[in-house]
């Protein structure tokens, strides 16, 4: 049984980090109409709001092959959060990856995917699912991995950067929120 939505914030945030095949990009209307009943300060969802119109206006192949040279093909990008942690990369992973299903199931929320609990966009839902307090200490937790994906964003310059510093500010409100970046490279 998974909680009640808290924080709708951090579910547009998840949303805007899955896949975008055409369900997705079919949704990116409801997307965008979440922006302005999730939360989020005015100067977040400009921000946000630019990085939908840069989906909605980008050819469906082109962002589905961005989406997966980003994030599924460059390690250092990957939205898997423990792959970030430590120098043993996947050797280590399998407690932290136990201690963090253990404790979604312990707040009385369940994986209603097959993904792993690592997966940012599953934290994400999870911190939706979390008073703001709380929502952010976990955040914060991750702050390392989403600063080395976001440092890896800023240097191939990437469309989904914006989403990324607006993550880790989350945790860390002392990190500047930039503006998106115009076109992918």
């Amino acid at each position: 049984m998974n909680t009640a939505l808290c924080s709708p914030s951090y579910r547009v945030l998840a949303a805007l980090l899955e896949y975008p095949d055409a369900a997705f990009r079919s949704r990116l209307p409801e997307l965008r109409a979440a922006l302005a009943a999730s939360g989020f300060t005015s100067k977040e969802r400009i921000v946000l709001e630019e990085v939908c119109a840069w989906m909605a206006n980008t050819d469906g192949l082109d962002l589905e092959a961005l989406y997966v040279r980003t994030f599924d093909l460059d390690a250092k990008a990957d939205l898997h959060l423990t792959s970030h942690l430590g120098v043993d990369g996947d050797r280590n992973r399998g407690p932290d990856l136990i201690r963090l299903a253990t404790h979604f199931e312990d707040a009385g929320w369940a994986l209603t995917t097959r993904e792993l609990p690592d997966y940012l966009p599953v934290v994400l839902e999870f911190a939706a699912t979390l008073g703001d307090e709380a929502a952010r200490d976990l955040l914060a937790g991750a702050g390392e991995a989403l600063a080395a994906i976001t440092a890896r964003l800023e240097g191939i310059d990437s469309p989904y950067l914006p989403v990324l510093r607006l993550i880790t500010r989350r945790g860390a409100p002392d990190i500047p929120l930039a503006r998106p970046v115009e076109t992918p490279s």
